[in-house]
C-alpha cells in the first residue's frame, strides 16, 4: 500500500494536480448551473411551470395536444423551427413552455404508434412501422432470421414500456444533456488525458524507469501500484463531475420532480426501449461515467508506458478521442460504412445517450446480444489489454 500512496501522491495529491481538481469543480459547477438557468430562465418562471406541468402529467390528452400544437405552430412562424432557439426565447413564458413541451410529448406518442418513416436511416422505431416489417420478412418466409428476431424483441419491449406518458423531467432532462453529449467527453476526458500522461512517460523520459522498475520493490508491484492510482484518479475526476453537474443543475431547479418518471418522458431517450424510471437512470449514467472514465485512462496509461514524452502522449491520447467523435459526427453516408467502428468507438461507447437511448442489437455466435452487454465486453476487453500491454511493456525495462 505504501507504493499505492507514493503513487498517489505524484499523480493526484500534489498542489498542481489538487488546484486543477478545484479548477475543474468550479468549471463543472458553472456548467451545471448555466445549463438549467438557460433552459428553464428565473425561479418564479420554473415555479408557474412546475405548477401548470403538474395538471398536464400522465396519457395523451387530444384537447390539450390540440391546442399545444396551435401555440407550437404561432411561436415556430415567429422564432423558426431551431428547439433550443425556441427554448431560449420563450424561457422565462411558463405557458408557452408548457404548450412546447407538449406539443414535443404529442410527437412522441405518435412515433410511439407510428415510428419513423420507412427511408429513414435510423434503427427502425414504432409499433406499426415495426409490425409492416415483420410481416414483410413472414410473407418471404424469414421468420428464422436475425432481422426477424430484432424487430420481433423491439415490439415486445415497446408494448411492455406502453404508450409515453407527460411528466415535468427539465431537471433530469438538463442532467442528462450534461451526461450524455460530446461535450462530456471533452470536459472530462480531456483534463484526465493531461492528468494521466505523466504516469509512465516522465519516468521514460529521463530514463528513470529503469532503476525504479529494478529496485528491490519489484516491476510488478510498482506497475500494479501506477495503476491504482490511474484508477484513483479516474473516479475522483469522474465523481466531481457527476457531483458537481447534479449539485449545481439541482439548485435553479430547487426540487426533484420527476424523479419517478419513465425514462421516455425525456426527448432524448423517448426512443429507449429500456424500463427505467429517471432516478434509475441517473444512478446508471453516474456509473457509466465512471466506468469509461476508468477505461480511457487505462489507455492512456498504456499510451503513456510507450512514449518518451509527455506531451507525446497528450497528443497521442487526444488525436483517438478527436478522430473518434470525428467519425461519430460524420453524416449518415459516411456512418453506415464504418457502423461496428462507429459503435464502438470512443465517441458513442462512452456515451449514455448511444448506449441506452434507442435498442440496437447485435449477432454474437448466433444470439442477439444488446448493445449495452456489447459496449461492456468491448470497454472491459479494452481495459484488459491495456493492462496487460502495461505489464509486458515494462517486462523486459528493468536493468540486469
Amino acid at each position: 500500500m505504501n507504493l499505492f500512496y507514493f503513487e498517489l501522491r505524484k499523480l493526484l495529491l500534489n498542489k498542481k494536480t489538487v488546484s486543477l481538481l478545484v479548477g475543474l469543480f468550479i468549471l463543472y459547477s458553472l456548467m451545471g448551473f448555466v445549463t438549467s438557468m438557460f433552459l428553464i430562465g428565473n425561479s418564479e418562471s420554473y415555479r408557474v411551470y412546475e405548477e401548470l406541468a403538474a395538471g398536464y402529467e400522465g396519457p395523451l390528452d387530444v384537447g390539450k395536444a390540440a391546442w399545444a400544437k396551435k401555440v407550437y405552430e404561432e411561436i415556430s412562424a415567429r422564432y423558426g423551427t431551431d428547439s433550443r432557439m425556441i427554448a431560449r426565447s420563450i424561457k422565462d413564458q411558463p405557458e408557452i413552455m408548457l404548450a412546447l413541451k407538449y406539443n414535443e410529448f404529442t410527437e412522441r406518442v405518435n412515433d410511439y404508434w407510428n415510428g419513423t418513416p420507412s427511408e429513414s436511416a435510423e434503427e427502425p422505431y414504432g409499433i406499426a412501422l415495426l409490425e409492416s416489417k415483420l410481416s414483410e420478412l413472414e410473407m418471404h418466409g424469414k421468420q428464422n432470421t436475425f432481422a426477424y428476431t430484432k424487430l420481433s424483441n423491439s415490439v415486445k419491449r415497446l408494448t411492455a414500456l406502453g404508450e409515453p406518458e407527460f411528466a415535468n423531467i427539465l431537471l433530469w432532462e438538463n442532467l442528462f444533456v450534461n451526461w450524455g453529449e460530446h461535450m462530456m467527453q471533452f470536459l472530462l476526458f480531456i483534463p484526465l488525458t493531461f492528468m494521466i500522461a505523466p504516469v509512465f512517460a516522465v519516468e521514460r523520459s529521463t530514463g528513470m524507469d529503469h532503476l525504479i522498475l529494478s529496485s528491490r520493490s519489484g516491476r510488478r508491484k510498482i506497475v500494479t501500484a501506477k495503476l491504482l492510482s490511474i484508477l484513483a484518479a479516474s473516479v475522483t475526476v469522474t465523481l466531481i463531475y457527476v457531483a458537481a453537474t447534479f449539485i449545481f443543475g439541482f439548485l435553479p431547479h430547487a426540487s426533484l420532480h420527476g424523479w419517478h418518471a419513465a425514462i421516455q418522458s425525456i426527448p432524448t431517450y423517448a426512443r429507449s426501449m429500456f424500463g427505467f424510471q429517471t432516478w434509475q437512470f441517473a444512478i446508471i449514467g453516474a456509473v457509466w461515467l465512471v466506468f469509461t472514465g476508468a477505461v480511457y485512462s487505462l489507455i492512456i496509461g498504456f499510451i503513456s508506458s510507450r512514449m518518451k514524452s509527455q506531451m507525446g502522449t497528450v497528443g497521442v491520447s487526444l488525436a483517438i478521442l478527436f478522430i473518434n467523435v470525428g467519425l461519430a459526427a460524420m453524416g449518415d453516408a459516411v456512418t453506415q460504412r464504418f457502423q461496428p467502428l462507429i459503435d464502438f468507438g470512443l465517441a458513442n461507447v462512452t456515451l449514455i445517450k448511444e448506449v441506452f437511448g434507442g435498442f440496437k442489437m447485435f449477432r454474437v455466435f448466433g444470439m442477439c446480444v444488446s448493445y449495452p452487454v456489447m459496449a461492456v465486453f468491448v470497454l472491459g476487453l479494452s481495459a484488459v489489454l491495456a493492462g496487460f500491454g502495461i505489464y509486458h511493456g515494462q517486462k523486459n525495462r528493468t536493468v540486469a
